[in-house]
């Protein structure tokens, strides 16, 4: 208490609630004065003086006399007029005070948003370098991977700006063209399909189940097959024999195609090896970037590259006049690659995995743009139309086709245009993306857009199937090594 201008003590009040005491106290410590049933409550709790800071104990009050008499109200507490304006003042006062409490919430809401995203950050910035740190630790210890064998691309420059660059104008260059381009005078119609009778057969693969089958885009007397042993061989319709044998591979091929324009042709294989071959059957390049079985191999559109995946969930671009691997991306999956290609316009792949997901990547920023489940099960083949609208995907549960501008839209939760049921091993279009070729207990042929069946060809357990050009004639390949083409 302290003397007022009059000379008189003036009231005390309580440093806590601003109230006069009943009962005060006056801390030994601080000096400050409290309500004695407040600051015994709070010390209980904090054991701190709640002004200062310091501890304090109930042995550190000292109890104040104090006059005992009730002051009176003020004028204002009297009256219903002044009440009311006392009670809108307190109102006034909760409002701005929840309006502060609201404002400091909603900062203190953005400062911890914010330091998550810098954590989540960090925590993806942390995994990344610890999983090129062990990749490399895996490269080092690996001597393998650390000398490679003569004509096995290992280097990864990444893609180059040029050609990245080309890619682009590549892509311009088909979409517009495509637009303009009308169907060839010499498409098969469905009539001439239905005819189709066996015009060959070649047993060019001992018995060893045939896994993969091509027709030479220029000339369709030469068919293309491969086999689980590793082999593969061209076998020519005009002379009725196996023509060219290709050996080379040190277990099954999954996948065997004609360069679109060059004459050359591409082997993929489950000894973790893309090789390149000329027409004669002499090996051009090995390339040895992945680790796991290479499930698949597409020619980009520019003709200078080609794209493989793999069970490792790599994918690889590379140079085939170099023969080297430009970029090596290792995919954030859940299931290995067991099937792809690259879009006719060149810029994205399309993958299918084990665990039955469609994954399509950019080329350029080797990102994944769109995921959704495709099948129940691992998906055996993956085909884009050559309009670049549809792709096919077969797997243990049929074959099913989708749209990819419905698809991009729909993003996870796309939806299949169409699903033929049962197993299915392979489906392809032909060069014009009229019709689609769908191969499983037997081969079927179907109208592209309506999905009608056009024909159905007699092929027991094929495992796949390819157009000839302008779809004048269906090669099929066969769990028994008989290679079938029918014209």
């Amino acid at each position: 208490p302290r003397l007022s201008e009059e000379g008189k003590m003036s009231a005390l009040v309580c440093a806590m609630s601003g109230d006069p005491p009943v009962k005060p106290v006056v801390s030994r410590k601080s000096g400050h004065i409290f309500e004695h049933a407040v600051i015994a409550k709070y010390l209980l709790e904090t054991g701190r003086c709640p002004i200062t800071g310091q501890e304090l104990a109930a042995a550190d009050l000292i109890d104040l006399k104090a006059n005992p008499e009730v002051k009176p109200k003020p004028v204002s507490a009297t009256s219903l007029p002044g009440m009311i304006g006392a009670f809108q003042t307190e109102w006034d006062a909760s409002v701005i005070e929840t309006h502060m409490l609201r404002k400091e919430l909603e900062q203190v809401r953005n400062e911890l948003a914010h330091t998550l995203y810098q954590h989540d950050a960090a925590c993806r910035v942390i995994a990344k370098l610890i999983q090129e740190r062990d990749a490399a630790v895996a490269v080092a210890n690996d001597p393998a991977r650390r000398a490679a064998p003569a004509g096995d691309a290992m280097e990864e420059d990444g893609i180059p700006e040029v050609v990245k660059e080309r890619m682009t104008e590549r892509s311009q260059e088909l979409s517009k063209g495509r637009k303009k381009r009308p169907v060839s005078e010499l498409l098969a119609g469905e009539a001439a399909i239905q005819a189709f009778k066996e015009a060959a057969k070649f047993a060019a693969h001992q018995k060893k189940a045939a896994t993969s089958v091509a027709v030479h885009p220029k000339n369709e007397s030469l068919v293309l097959s491969a086999d689980t042993s590793g082999a593969a061989v061209i076998c020519d319709r005009a002379t009725g024999k196996a023509a060219v044998p290709i050996v080379g591979h040190k277990a099954s091929i999954t996948h065997a195609i004609f360069h679109p324009t060059q004459d050359v042709i591409f082997t993929a294989s489950k000894d973790s090896t893309v090789k390149m071959w000329s027409a004669q059957g002499k090996q051009i390049h090995s390339f040895g970037m992945h680790k796991g079985e290479v499930s698949g191999v597409s020619v980009h559109a520019t003709g200078d590259y080609i794209v493989s995946t793999s069970t490792d969930k790599s994918w690889a671009f590379c140079d085939i006049e170099q023969g080297k691997c430009l970029q090596l991306v290792q995919g954030d999956i859940s299931g290995g690659f067991s099937a792809s290609m690259v879009h006719p316009d060149g810029l994205i792949l399309g993958s299918g995995t084990t665990d039955g997901m469609v994954r399509i990547w950019d080329i350029k920023s080797q990102q994944n743009v769109v995921s959704f489940t495709g099948h129940g099960g691992a998906i055996g083949s993956l085909c884009f139309s050559e309009n670049g609208y549809y792709c096919a995907t077969t797997s243990s549960d049929g074959c099913k086709v989708w749209d990819l501008r419905k698809v991009a839209k729909q993003g996870a939760n796309a939806q299949a245009v169409t699903h033929m049921a049962g197993a299915s091993t392979s489906a392809v279009f032909d060069n014009s993306g009229s019709y689609l070729l769908v191969a499983s207990k037997e081969v079927k042929v179907l109208l592209a857009k309506s999905w009608a069946e056009v024909s159905t060809l007699a092929v027991a357990n094929a495992t796949a199937a390819a157009f000839g050009p302008n779809a004048l004639s269906i090669a099929t390949a066969s769990s028994d090594g008989i290679v079938r083409v029918f014209a």
